[in-house]
């Protein structure tokens, strides 16, 4: 079954979606594109506890310990 990015978005706001692979590397952090078609009209969503979230709606803190997940810091660092 493909779902389409726009039923990806109303689906993301009441039920919880199966992704059958992510692919999210740290040289393409911060600049999501669609691997398929290589359009940048993307967004971001991360599962937690179960639950579906767009990133883009974090706060500035909550995305910057994402990326830090993503390189594997999981220790506060000042800039």
């Amino acid at each position: 079954m493909k779902i389409s990015h726009i039923d990806l978005k109303k689906k993301a706001k009441t039920s919880k979606i199966p992704i059958e692979k992510t692919e999210d590397t740290s040289d393409n952090f911060g600049k999501p594109y669609c691997p398929k078609c290589d359009s940048q009209n993307v967004y971001g969503i991360s599962r937690v506890v179960g639950y579906f979230s767009v990133i883009n709606n974090w706060n500035r803190s909550k995305q910057a310990e994402l990326k830090r997940r993503q390189k594997g810091k999981y220790w506060y660092e000042e800039d």
